[in-house]
């Protein structure tokens, strides 16, 4: 082999080694985190950062939450969540909640601000027991709501999770979060530690659980 072939060879292998991380990357949502296997009527959990997030465009965030995208009445989107968000430029966080009603623009409300890597949020759902399908929201900054989602009761398979959002498919974010004591409340309102849980992983993103209450999400 010539010595200009292994020259344009080595350029094109350094090409697509370089390129590997962004082809990994695609645009929209990506997940990491666990979802009840079985409707309950409140979560909470612990959050926080291990490290500074990189967010290249969009937002990374760490949430515990219910509902979804179509999972309101006539398959419209409905969800409530609470957690941490970070955007481009920021290796801080906020404590925000999200609101989604039927028919609605979903509604994002910063609770603080100046969230650090290392700061532990204890933030949670709570279903009112004697008002089905009103939900409140539990954080450091106190209660947010009553809240009334359609049909929500008894409906909804809570999540707790970390999330991407990117613009293009050639930007990543990277995240590190931690989930701490993650706990569901019963019909009972008594509260207990998760246990059984499905995995969502969304490529090139990682769940490792470290107990069955506990686990860590990462993206690079």
């Amino acid at each position: 082999m010539s010595r200009a072939r292994i020259a344009t060879l080595a350029v094109v292998v350094a090409a697509l080694v370089l390129a590997a991380p962004a082809l990994a990357c695609t645009r929209g949502y990506s997940y990491a985190g666990l979802y009840a296997s079985s409707p309950a009527f409140g979560i909470a959990a612990s959050l926080s950062m291990l490290e500074p997030p990189t967010v290249a465009g969009g937002h990374v965030a760490a949430w515990v939450g219910v509902g979804g995208p179509g999972l309101g009445p006539g398959g419209t989107d409905e969800w409530l969540q609470v957690g941490l968000a970070s955007f481009a430029g920021s290796p801080q966080a906020q404590l925000y909640y999200e609101l989604a009603l039927p028919g609605q623009r979903p509604r994002y409300v910063e609770l603080a601000s100046g969230v650090r890597p290392g700061r532990v949020v204890r933030v949670g759902l709570l279903e009112l027991p004697f008002s089905p399908g009103t939900w409140l929201v539990v954080s450091p900054a106190g209660l947010a709501g009553p809240f009334y989602l359609p049909r929500s009761h008894a409906a909804w398979a809570p999540v707790a999770t970390a999330e991407s959002w990117t613009p293009e498919g050639s930007l990543c974010n990277g995240y590190a979060y931690r989930f701490g004591g993650v706990q569901l409340s019963s019909a009972d309102s008594r509260w207990r530690r998760l246990r059984q849980a499905r995995t969502l992983q969304d490529p090139g993103a990682f769940v490792r659980r470290t107990s069955r209450a506990t686990f860590t999400a990462r993206a690079a």
